[in-house]
């Protein structure tokens, strides 16, 4: 479908804002600066799209455009961002008029507009309406299924390298994928981190058919998922403007955080510790499971985040799913009660989710990882402390790497001083494009205390 050209204009000056924003270091994250522009609607999710697409395949666009550009591509920002922006327009958004990609990018170029048409229009001239020779994956690349770009320059022939390129990965991470999954997990992964992730909506408080049947109304698509819980939204109106939305009927939260949500061991009138809660949607799961049912008494969710702006999170998200009785938002770890449950949803390297958290790719190195596992490690000690014996820990990630995941949780249990624990279960899940993320959960038991007769 051809996007209308004046709405265009408004969601390219938005992306084009937010990646240079990112670029100089004046955000970490391209939401926050697509707010600024407080686009509504189509225009909205239009910057969305491009700003976030441009991203997922940076290096495969500078990989096409830097043969154009014989001086090499500009080190100015606002060009190189814009040269970036035009040519993911002409190769991923579909039905889009190559002029109009080229000239309503160019209007955008301050300056060396004369540079900017001229690569544009050579990227355009690679574009072909044909399907891509499956015989030559260096010098043809799939766009669809009835389009391809013939690139300029070959792409390595080595399989991790181009798969690097084409995903816009860092090596290092490639490396470690291949020795832990194989080349042919790599190839899921890469794929999953440069696909567009799904809106998945978990219904709150009624069922998942009485939640289809008001979206539908709403003229909101969505298709069932295999998780009874939850729809996946598909087209039509956006599901942020529904009534249903605005009366707390749903929360997004992808299939793969679900499972570590319901991986928790709770009932109605349980006392349940999220060390980690912000925004808060593994907090209002746990919420509805604790809440008193059936004659149990009590039932209350502490949720504590140390970062106290997001703390926030918890409490609107909370409030609008009409939770907030049964959810008790801590200001220190302090307050925190011994419970029969805790969550700890750790801060990891997101490596499960590159597809749904396209700037981290940029932060991460080959240090990273190892300076994350040191407050893992911490917080998973504290989640045992907080557990009375008998209770359960969940430990989990959105990482798919295994010094975040098995390495901290085999890390903690041979550490001296803390509790003894027994792992029930470990689960990796391998992010799968459009269906669903990645990421890892353990569930541990707190052993009893030895009685007197032991031993």
């Amino acid at each position: 479908q051809t996007r209308g050209s004046a709405e265009m204009v408004s969601a390219r000056a938005a992306a084009l804002h937010a990646l240079v924003a990112l670029e100089k270091g004046q955000t970490e994250r391209l939401r926050s600066a697509l707010d600024e522009a407080k686009l509504v609607g189509r225009e909205q999710a239009l910057a969305f799209e491009l700003a976030h697409g441009v991203l997922r395949r940076e290096r495969f666009l500078d990989h096409v455009l830097a043969p154009f550009a014989h001086r090499g591509l500009p080190k100015e920002a606002p060009l190189r961002s814009a040269l970036r922006l035009g040519a993911y327009q002409l190769m991923f958004v579909g039905g889009m008029p190559a002029h109009a990609a080229v000239h309503e990018t160019v209007d955008l170029v301050r300056s060396n507009k004369g540079f900017a048409n001229a690569l544009l229009r050579r990227v355009a001239d690679c574009v072909e309406l044909r399907p891509a020779d499956p015989n030559h994956p260096t010098t043809q690349f799939p766009l669809s299924p009835t389009r391809s770009v013939l690139l300029p320059q070959p792409l390595p022939e080595n399989e991790i390298e181009r798969l690097g390129i084409v995903h816009s990965l860092p090596y290092f991470l490639l490396q470690r994928w291949t020795k832990d999954f194989g080349v042919e997990g790599l190839r899921q992964i890469a794929e999953a981190a440069s696909a567009v992730p799904g809106v998945f909506l978990r219904a709150v408080g009624i069922s998942r058919d009485e939640l289809l049947a008001e979206l539908t109304a709403a003229e909101v698509q969505c298709e069932l998922c295999e998780n009874p819980r939850q729809l996946l939204w598909t087209g039509g109106n956006s599901p942020f403007g529904s009534k249903a939305f605005a009366a707390g009927k749903f929360v997004v939260q992808d299939p793969t955080a679900l499972a570590a949500a319901e991986a928790v061991p709770c009932k109605p009138g349980d006392t349940v510790v999220d060390l980690c809660a912000a925004p808060g949607t593994k907090t209002s799961l746990l919420a509805e499971r604790v809440r008193p049912a059936g004659g149990a008494v009590g039932g209350m969710v502490h949720a504590f985040d140390i970062d106290s702006e997001r703390s926030h999170l918890i409490h609107q998200n909370v409030v609008r799913l009409g939770l907030q009785e049964f959810v008790r938002i801590a200001r220190s770890a302090s307050q925190l009660p011994v419970a029969d449950a805790v969550l700890a949803d750790v801060p990891c390297s997101n490596s499960g989710v590159l597809g749904r958290r396209v700037e981290v790719r940029r932060r991460l190195t080959g240090t990273t990882i190892s300076r994350l596992v040191i407050d893992q490690k911490r917080l998973l000690v504290q989640a045992i402390n907080l557990c009375k014996p008998g209770g359960h820990v969940v430990y989990s990630t959105c990482s798919i790497d295994r010094e975040e995941n098995d390495g901290v949780v085999d890390a903690v249990l041979g550490t001296p001083g803390v509790p003894p624990c027994e792992v029930l279960s470990r689960h990796l899940t391998l992010p799968l494009a459009g269906k669903h993320d990645g990421g890892f959960y353990a569930v541990l038991r707190r052993a009893l205390p030895a009685s007197p007769g032991d031993g």
